[in-house]
């Protein structure tokens, strides 16, 4: 793993290939600023990068999910940290997970399994900015754009197709775009599919209002930004502003976005085979919202995992919901032919205590949790780290945030360590330190 030494121009001279260097030397480096000399090199490092996940489904467990329960069972661990439920074969010989997750232990041949990612901090609110802040270590002075906002920073956007999706919000104990800017923010539901009334707030206008009154009114608001950057420049905060307006307006008007959203056209079989729960149906809108071109879908976990009390009773309610639903969004995305394309993966801020408390609970712990990936280039049954007989410590292939970090940028195809100017002026590496876990990029 590589450590931050901080900004230094010779690093980013040293990250600009010398044959963009030489090209941009035919023109002189006279004039050259920063920003140009930053974007340089990106056309050419696209070009060598593969991209083996076009798309992702991101499953937020808010609150920090129990590995000793779920992923990582210890059988043998002592009886007052062990698990109150028995570990069931599944179809990696000799790897088993919970009893109370039956379909996804029959799908582990689809996943990879990372049992070796820990960090050092056992509060929510600054270990969720650690784990959802591109694996950067929180900073009260800047916030790092989270995976979604970085994903629409990089991709092309596509006329009425959000590039981005939350459902129903980005985790409010997350970065959301960070430093990016307001235009990199995701394109929030704030409605559950679940709902019988389910719609989209943005999508759903007043009686009074069609689209062409709509589209008067945008055009009204044109014209009055217009007059006044006669007058000034726009600060970056309302150009960033001007386009997530930009981009609502094409998503409100297009007929696509509008029927991927319509969850009602889904036959009440497959709506069953999901499950009709929060979590469910969230799964299955985000599968429809990738079949039509949405490249990042955030889904906020309604399942609370934040068990100081009641571990297993709540596990008991917890575990086949999201056996149901995400075993369901894997073998649908594998029935259309969309997994191999399509990343899912499932972790939260930490895991939990291997000690079980006093309220038959377990409290926060950083130090071990186990994260979950299927499809989108990730190995098929690859089941990588290895903890301690009470799931306390990682004893084998320990990795950190940021490590994990670069190796998701790895399968989107994006440089982990490119540079952003960040609100302050500074460049700022998307992901400060780490490297890819090589056992998952190949």
């Amino acid at each position: 793993m590589s450590a931050y030494t901080g900004f230094s121009l010779g690093g980013i001279m040293h990250a600009i290939s010398r044959r963009n260097l030489l090209q941009l030397g035919g023109a002189g480096l006279v004039g050259l600023t920063l920003p140009k000399l930053l974007a340089a090199d990106v056309d050419n490092r696209r070009a060598n990068r593969t991209v083996r996940a076009k798309n992702v489904i991101f499953i937020w467990q808010q609150g920090g999910p129990p590995h000793q329960d779920m992923w990582d069972m210890k059988p043998l661990a002592s009886s007052d940290t062990r698990s109150e439920f028995s570990p069931i074969s599944t179809t990696i010989p000799g790897y088993t997970v919970c009893e109370l997750m039956p379909k996804l232990s029959q799908l582990v041949q689809h996943m990879t399994i990372l049992r070796g990612v820990n960090h050092h901090i056992p509060d929510h609110n600054p270990g969720s900015m650690f784990m959802l802040g591109s694996g950067n270590p929180p900073n009260p002075t800047i916030f790092h754009p989270t995976w979604s906002a970085v994903v629409k920073r990089e991709s092309e956007t596509l006329p009425g197709i959000p590039t981005s999706v939350a459902i129903p919000s980005e985790p409010s104990e997350g970065p959301g775009a960070g430093f990016l800017g307001a235009a990199y923010q995701s394109f929030a539901t704030q409605a559950d599919p679940n709902d019988r009334d389910f719609r989209v707030r943005a999508l759903a206008m007043p009686r009074d209002i069609d689209l062409s009154r709509i589209e008067r009114r945008r055009q009204l608001l044109d014209d009055t930004n217009r007059a006044f950057d006669v007058l000034t420049e726009r600060p970056d905060v309302l150009r960033g502003f001007d386009r997530f307006h930009q981009e609502a307006h094409a998503i409100i008007q297009s007929p696509t976005t509008r029927r991927a959203f319509d969850v009602e056209q889904e036959s009440a079989t497959m709506r069953d085979r999901y499950g009709r729960t929060k979590l469910g149906q969230r799964l299955m809108l985000a599968r429809r919202l990738v079949e039509s071109g949405v490249r990042f879908v955030t889904i906020s976990e309604p399942t609370g995992w934040d068990t100081h009390e009641g571990n297993f009773r709540r596990l008991r309610e917890n575990l086949p919901v999201v056996d149901q639903g995400v075993s369901a969004l894997i073998e649908d995305l594998r029935d259309r032919g969309m997994l191999q394309d399509t990343l899912v993966m499932m972790f939260g801020e930490f895991g939990r205590t291997p000690k079980i408390n006093v309220q038959a609970g377990r409290d926060h712990w950083p130090q071990a949790m186990s994260i979950v990936l299927a499809g989108g280039g990730a190995p098929a049954g690859l089941i990588y780290g290895t903890t301690d007989r009470n799931g306390a410590y990682v004893t084998d292939r320990s990795h950190s945030p940021a490590d994990f970090a670069c190796t998701i940028y790895n399968l989107l195809g994006i440089d982990p360590h490119k540079y952003y100017p960040a609100g302050n002026g500074q460049p700022t590496p998307i992901v400060r330190d780490g490297e890819p876990i090589r056992a998952v990029i190949g």
